[in-house]
């Protein structure tokens, strides 16, 4: 089964937004000892979009292997 170009361009999309909000996430998590409740916010925002993400890929691996 052949990969179109538009499939390759949103999955590596989808991979590098949830790459970066896992880095984001854990670099917050790890060097905020105190953090204020935007930093909270913040480290929450990256942590469903890092989920998001993931069930996206997922999604379009499930989807392209049918």
């Amino acid at each position: 089964m052949a990969l179109t170009p538009s499939f390759k361009l949103v999955f590596i999309s989808v991979l590098v937004v949830s790459v970066l909000c896992l880095g984001i996430n854990v670099v917050l998590a790890l060097n905020v000892p105190n953090p204020s409740v935007e930093v909270k916010q913040l480290i929450e925002t990256c942590s469903t979009a890092f989920k998001l993400g993931f069930g996206a890929i997922v999604g379009l691996i499930g989807g392209k292997a049918l």
